[in-house]
């Protein structure tokens, strides 16, 4: 049984980082424990040395998760200021290898070049928010996904999926709570 998250903190679950407490800033909803479990569990053939890119961070817990279940690098882009200091000291001192954008997710996606495609990508913009299915056209559209590129979305139990590019497809779902998880991949090569 996954541990129960604490108020202000969140602990990662699996992994060589199994157990830390993670600060939580005062605003974010991170992943439940139950549901990162899940996520991962639908992840696990293709976490190992991905390349990862955390939309959305908040506290980080789903970069974080991935880093210490064996990804090999994770971005992580965040808007609120706080957050992302809070996500960056964690990178530093936790030292893993990851780099905080403190940046809008949408904005970020426009002007930035991928360096290297992104192996999964996760998502967990604020609920109701749509951003979810522009930032899917804009990773598609400028070339920052692998060809076996998986995105894992949330959204609110009540919410329509997204409408994603016609390269991804929705391959698994589930309601977990209050929350929607959606894993999507590609369907056809870049």
């Amino acid at each position: 049984m996954p541990p129960k998250q604490q108020r202000g903190r969140v602990r990662i679950v699996g992994g060589s980082l199994r157990g830390r407490w993670l600060p939580v800033p005062h605003r974010a909803r991170p992943t439940p424990a139950r549901a990162r479990e899940t996520v991962f569990n639908w992840l696990a053939p293709v976490v190992e040395e991905a390349r990862c890119l955390d939309l959305f961070a908040g506290a980080g817990a789903l970069g974080l998760e991935a880093l210490s279940r064996g990804a090999a690098h994770c971005v992580f882009v965040e808007s609120e200021r706080p957050a992302a200091g809070m996500l960056r000291q964690v990178v530093e001192e936790w030292q893993v290898a990851g780099r905080v954008e403190p940046a809008d997710a949408l904005g970020w996606l426009e002007k930035s070049e991928p360096r290297k495609r992104m192996n999964i990508v996760f998502m967990d913009p604020p609920f109701g928010s749509g951003l979810a299915a522009r930032c899917c056209k804009l990773l598609v559209r400028n070339g920052w996904l692998a060809s076996n590129c998986r995105l894992y979305l949330e959204a609110g139990k009540r919410e329509p999926a997204p409408e994603l590019p016609s390269e991804l497809k929705l391959m698994r779902e589930k309601v977990v709570g209050d929350v929607r998880m959606m894993l999507a991949g590609r369907t056809l090569d870049p």
